[in-house]
């Protein structure tokens, strides 16, 4: 009898003990968001090596994304983790002056005429990048040269197709290289594809036959990845897409086919006193239905808009502001009946304004994604809430290293590799909990 128990006892403990070890390489349960599981699958067949040997995101958004440090630092830890494809389209030359993609420089001469969809539709056409560039004289030049990441195997050149349009030469690696026609009867998307195994260095020049317009340029890696496309506008509001030419653009959607789509704007939406939150919200919502109805099976993340603050011009001009540090001076959130008589307080200088404080749209604004991604089924990030909520912009100012600039808005290097990190882990967590008990259960 006791030999019997024993015998029971042993079994006992080594199934526990199996059980243990079975569940012991999953991380704690932490539940996917419905929304995801399109990109979360997608992901796993990367990794397994049973789908498309390629996953493409794209991430369109203001000036949050437009210098690639918060962009920048998702898609080192997206290849790190899945693989690197490299860096699709980039923007035509160099459109605004701190303009940059990590792991490439960029250089153009100075006779190239940049255009931004930012000046509206007058000025167009534009597509996804939200820029053009233009030239005539075959004495200009641009030039992409890959400093880290995978060379490229493909490179892909985004042209505007018109009357009249003279041609241009692509060289590669130093070596001259084919010269195309883009002159055509109507202005369309033109898609330039050259095979150029092993290539860090492209070069694009008019040949002096007439304007050349370029929209777009850039290419892919040779290997199995992640291909991270990131366009970003500084100053931007989601209603610069209303300068994007609609048959550019889905020609271009079409092409890329991306799995994930990143949405980061409202930044700007948030410090507009005037914004009309109504507009805002039918904005929002035609252009996720827009991408819904291109893109049926892609993902959108929307990513609410981060913290930010204020503090008036006014009172940095008053003599006990001027004598005191603006660090000291405190930030704390507008109450309720502050929001609600913001103009008349800001028109007459009222002293209790006289601190940081959001600005009264940014929490209608953040208000509205939330809404939207719940209503249209989007996938939603929180940034405000994860950076700690609101006036926490303050500490990430006066923090060593700083997180943010003193115009309490934009983060530093290090501020965006932090929410960048956040955004990861909010994103990754939940994936490799999927992925390890479906690995368990086969």
């Amino acid at each position: 009898m006791a030999k019997t128990l024993t015998h029971k006892w042993i079994v006992s403990l080594l199934a526990l003990v199996v059980s243990g070890c079975a569940t012991e390489p999953c991380a704690p349960f932490t539940p996917a968001d419905p929304a995801l599981s399109a990109f979360y699958d997608r992901l796993s067949a990367l990794e397994r090596g049973a789908g498309s040997h390629r996953l493409r995101i794209l991430h369109l958004g203001d000036s949050h994304i437009a210098g690639d440090r918060f962009s920048g630092s998702l898609q080192r830890r997206f290849s790190a983790r899945f693989g690197d494809a490299g860096r699709g389209q980039l923007p035509p030359g160099k459109p605004f002056p701190y303009y940059g993609r990590e792991g490439i420089s960029v250089d153009a001469s100075d006779g190239w005429t940049i255009f931004s969809s930012l000046s509206g539709v007058g000025v167009g056409p534009f597509g996804l990048s939200g820029y053009r560039a233009e030239s005539a004289s075959s004495e200009d030049w641009m030039s992409l040269t890959l400093e880290g990441g995978v060379p490229l195997q493909k490179i892909t050149l985004n042209v505007l197709q018109q009357p009249g349009g003279g041609s241009l030469s692509l060289d590669v690696d130093g070596r001259p290289g084919k010269r195309f026609e883009t002159n055509g009867v109507a202005p369309r998307l033109m898609q330039v594809t050259v095979e150029a195994p092993m290539a860090r260095r492209v070069l694009v020049r008019p040949t002096g036959d007439g304007p050349v317009s370029l929209l777009g340029w850039g290419g892919e890696g040779a290997g199995p990845g992640i291909v991270y496309e990131t366009q970003g506008i500084p100053g931007a509001t989601l209603r610069v897409m209303d300068a994007w030419d609609a048959r550019i653009v889905a020609a271009e959607l079409a092409a890329l086919q991306p799995d994930l789509i990143l949405l980061g704007y409202g930044t700007n939406e948030g410090f507009d006193d005037a914004l009309d939150v109504g507009l805002y919200r039918a904005t929002l919502e035609r252009r996720v239905e827009m991408l819904k109805a291109q893109l049926p099976n892609a993902t959108i993340l929307l990513l609410g808009a981060f913290d930010g603050a204020r503090l008036p011009a006014w009172a940095e001009l008053r003599p006990s502001t001027q004598a005191a540090s603006l660090s000291a001076l405190p930030c704390e959130p507008l109450a309720l009946h502050e929001r609600a008589t913001y103009a008349s307080l800001s028109g007459g200088q009222d002293p209790v304004l006289g601190r940081w404080h959001g600005p009264p749209r940014l929490k209608d604004v953040q208000d509205v994604q939330k809404g939207v991604a719940r209503t249209q089924g989007l996938a939603f990030w929180d940034g405000a809430a994860a950076m700690g909520g609101a006036c926490v912009i303050h500490d990430y100012v006066f923090s060593e290293p700083p997180l943010a600039y003193g115009d309490h808005v934009h983060l530093t290097p290090a501020g965006a590799d932090l929410m960048a990190a956040k955004l990861w882990d909010k994103l990754i967590g939940p994936y490799e909990a999927l992925v390890c008990r479906r690995r368990l259960a086969s």
